[in-house]
């Protein structure tokens, strides 16, 4: 029986769509079971989804899809750290670039922040304004930018096998936005003022991070690059937000 021996790039364009699969299976799976439903199936799903509560079960999902999964890919040699911006790495020239990069980057979300809250007041808010109001809130900027950065430099790596690395990247930021499409989930919290800006922003950051990563090939710039971004955008809108003073009927004019 003969064997069939697929290439570096087919195997790691097969992973990477199984994993970008898995996670719009489950996604959809998750909004269709998310109201009570009759009956012993309808009691199980709802003694999961308490003790996923009580066990913060979502993070632990979290945590082993966006770094445990690539992380066993890289270990299995499916992915070449190089392809995930992880070797080869020129920290001189990539740091000043990032710099510029993520400088030019901040001025215009911190323009387009401060006008959408200006107008939109605290319907504009961030839900992870709310990180900043705790001693350790610029942590989970942190956390979210290693998540998702670990978790896009999985789906991009195929792709700058196949597109090169300029066009690579965005063709793997695109599989990405397809992905939180076909999420039902996601559809919905577009269209919720107040929860569909972490969409939004996390949207923008991938573009920017995209960016970076086809000039300084370094996951580590983009990671602290996403983090920075992200924690100076929550900032500015908790201000701007804390500043707006509601018109009502007794409020001077």
């Amino acid at each position: 029986m003969k064997v069939i021996r697929l290439t570096y790039a087919t195997r790691l364009l097969l992973a990477m769509s199984a994993y970008l699969g898995l996670y719009v299976l489950g996604e959809n799976m998750a909004w269709a079971w998310r109201d009570p439903r009759p009956g012993r199936l309808g009691a199980a799903i709802e003694l999961v989804r308490g003790w996923s509560r009580r066990l913060h079960l979502h993070e632990g999902v979290r945590l082993a899809y966006c770094l445990i999964i690539p992380y066993v890919v890289l270990s299995r040699g499916w992915v070449s750290p190089l392809d995930l911006g992880l070797a080869d790495l020129d920290w001189i020239r990539g740091s000043g670039r990032a710099v510029a990069i993520t400088a030019g980057s901040l001025i215009l979300l911190a323009f387009t922040w401060w006008q959408y809250a200006r107008l939109l007041g605290s319907e504009a808010a961030v839900p992870h304004v709310d990180w900043l109001a705790q001693p350790w809130g610029w942590a989970f900027a942190v956390r979210e930018a290693i998540y998702l950065e670990a978790s896009w430099a999985l789906v991009r790596s195929p792709m700058l096998l196949l597109a090169g690395p300029y066009f690579g990247a965005y063709l793997g930021l695109a599989a990405v936005y397809a992905a939180e499409l076909l999420s039902a989930r996601v559809r919905h919290e577009l269209s919720i003022p107040g929860i569909r800006e972490e969409a939004v922003l996390t949207a923008s950051l991938a573009v920017v991070t995209a960016t970076l990563f086809v000039y300084v090939h370094n996951l580590w710039l983009c990671i602290a690059a996403h983090a920075s971004l992200r924690l100076a955008v929550a900032r500015l809108v908790q201000w701007r937000v804390g500043r707006i003073v509601p018109q009502g009927p007794d409020s001077p004019a």
